[in-house]
């Protein structure tokens, strides 16, 4: 489970701007899941560490495994959730990290250092697919 006591998207800020690289695991650049990675560790959560495939039919297919045996779909945001994309349709192939405040989230892409956005971005909201919680075990 996340730490309760993390209001702030403070601890965040510092992520802010950096640059996408695809594989990228910090400190100094990230891809998407990269990015959840190092947010989930800062509230304590520990999400599978696979490499993110460069293409969108093998992003697809590992975002479908974890998301069958590692976390539970919500059915509406929830802080330090993950936020996932169809950006290539029809596959889901992009991720995000929900912030406290649930109406927002951080991400990176290509050609996007990370940034903070609104949940209903009017380019990335109709693209959104779901919101999954890990499943502590």
């Amino acid at each position: 489970m996340y730490d309760k006591n993390i209001k702030s998207d403070l601890v965040f800020d510092d992520l802010l701007g950096k640059p996408f690289r695809l594989g990228g695991r910090g400190p100094n650049d990230y891809d998407c899941w990269g990015l959840c990675l190092e947010l989930g560790r800062r509230v304590g959560l520990a999400f599978p560490n696979d490499f993110t495939p460069s293409k969108a039919c093998d992003q697809d297919a590992l975002i479908r495994l974890h998301a069958d045996e590692d976390f539970e779909r919500l059915e509406k945001p929830e802080p330090f959730c993950v936020v996932t994309f169809r950006i290539n349709q029809p596959y889901v192939d992009h991720c995000g990290f929900v912030l406290p405040d649930v109406n927002y989230f951080l991400h990176t892409m290509w050609g996007h250092n990370v940034m903070k956005q609104r949940m209903d971005h009017r380019i990335l909201g109709p693209k959104r697919e779901g919101f999954y919680r890990l499943i502590c075990k």
